[in-house]
């Protein structure tokens, strides 16, 4: 990961929150382009956490508080305690102490890109450049998801042609299908950034080419599949619920990460009526991952 907005710094921000919603906001600053989080001080109540960025957001670390705050709850009561950019020093050295090797379900292995080269028997190989986006294989609600994709593609017969990864970020779940068997993968994402991490997460991983990303909405995609998959929050996952239906053909599988624990019935009964049955999901760490298959019309 190189970091520069042309001044060598990065931004940060310190916070205090209630420890409950500590998961919840750790993924919405990620979702947000976060770099890393630290825990400072922890509490039975309280946390206090130091938050990364490349560069400072629009408005900095009130403005995502305010926008957390209206999506989630206004009596969550996030304050910011400071916020400053600092001299980008020995980053890279960092990110190596904190980014490890992590095993995921029966054969993946998600590695760091300075690990590219090593070979582990029985595991497939996932190399991934820190970067700006969402999805190093770290947090819950990506290995969730990786799991399930997994689990759907070793039964698979035969093979899905290929993959539609909405909400991209890394790249890393695209990968993932590619290193188990899937030919083509378009993946669309909001964020710039997130575009140009694919491109480099594909090459460092052999698989540029396979790997088409689009920048803009779901609604942008036309070709359905018979595979597709998102890690994105229920409230996002809500929005672009017409374009999930559209995009996952006729007895196609729909994979669903990122929902918190209690907010899967909810999914799962609103998108009953939409067209999708749930065949089974995956809880862990007060988060879930929903595997559904859309109804043969």
């Amino acid at each position: 990961m190189v970091l520069s907005n042309g001044g060598g710094t990065y931004f940060e921000f310190t916070c205090i929150l209630p420890a409950v919603w500590e998961e919840l906001w750790n993924w919405f600053c990620f979702e947000k382009g976060a770099l890393g989080v630290q825990t400072i001080k922890e509490t039975s109540s309280n946390i206090t956490l130091r938050i990364f960025f490349n560069k400072k957001p629009v408005g900095g670390g009130k403005m995502l508080v305010d926008f957390f705050q209206k999506e989630i709850s206004k009596e969550i009561g996030i304050k910011i305690l400071t916020e400053s950019l600092r001299r980008v020093k020995n980053w890279q050295e960092n990110w190596r102490e904190n980014f490890k090797p992590i095993k995921i379900g029966k054969t993946l292995i998600v590695l760091p890109s300075w690990d590219n080269g090593k070979v582990f028997s029985r595991r497939n190989s996932v190399w991934i450049e820190p970067g700006q986006s969402f999805g190093t294989g770290h947090h819950i609600s990506t290995i969730l998801a990786l799991e399930t994709l997994e689990k759907e593609l070793l039964i698979s017969d035969p093979m899905p042609r290929g993959m539609i990864d909405i909400g991209i970020g890394s790249g890393i779940l695209s990968i993932a299908a590619c290193r188990l068997g899937i030919k083509k993968v378009v993946g669309v994402d909001i964020d710039q950034n997130a575009i140009e991490e694919v491109e480099r997460n594909s090459k460092l991983n052999g698989f540029f080419g396979r790997i088409k990303t689009i920048y803009g909405q779901p609604s942008y995609l036309k070709k359905s599949s018979s595979l597709v998959i998102c890690n994105m929050l229920k409230s996002e996952i809500l929005d672009i619920s017409e374009d999930l239906l559209r995009l996952t053909c006729p007895r196609g599988t729909l994979i669903c990460s990122g929902i918190m624990k209690g907010q899967d019935y909810e999914l799962i009964r609103i998108f009953k009526k939409t067209g999708f049955f749930c065949c089974s999901t995956i809880e862990r760490e007060k988060w879930c991952a929903i595997k559904f298959k859309r109804i043969e019309k």
